[in-house]
């Protein structure tokens, strides 16, 4: 069963958080929010933020600043005449889904959630591309969205 997005809360990662009860296949991405998260966001180094679904830890993504290199762009997404080496961008750093909830459209939730707010940062600050460190097993997931 979907869930839908209105039933989730989204929350910026505190000290408060119980995140004891996550569990996530991709062990790596489990001991990150746990064990480096917040140290990681108290360093202004990234920002992550957590998904809850009736009071549930779901899911989280860690955001953090990146650029491109104009090279690495595909044609379409570029400017024209463009003088400098590299593109200003946002990295979705890390994006997870609980085990017990996954195929639920959190992850296609927190995607959304995603580029609504790299819209909002657009409007105040240069970002033109987002770029994602993707999992092998995320990959089509990404795909489906339109990354490359």
């Amino acid at each position: 069963m979907k869930i839908p997005k209105e039933e989730l809360r989204f929350s910026i990662l505190s000290p408060d958080h119980d995140l004891s009860g996550f569990i996530c296949c991709e062990k790596d991405l489990e001991d990150f929010l746990k064990d480096d998260a917040l140290t990681s966001q108290n360093n202004r180094i990234s920002v992550t933020h957590l998904v809850f679904w009736n009071d549930v830890l779901v899911g989280f993504f860690t955001l953090t600043t990146d650029s491109i290199e104009v090279k690495g762009i595909h044609d379409g997404d570029g400017v024209e005449d463009y003088p400098y080496s590299r593109y200003p961008a946002l990295k979705i750093a890390r994006l997870a889904t609980d085990d017990h909830f996954t195929k639920r459209g959190i992850g296609m939730h927190m995607l959304r959630e995603i580029l609504v707010m790299t819209i909002t940062i657009s409007h105040n600050v240069g970002c033109r591309i987002i770029t994602v460190d993707a999992k092998t097993r995320s990959i089509g997931f990404y795909e489906a969205f339109g990354f490359r």
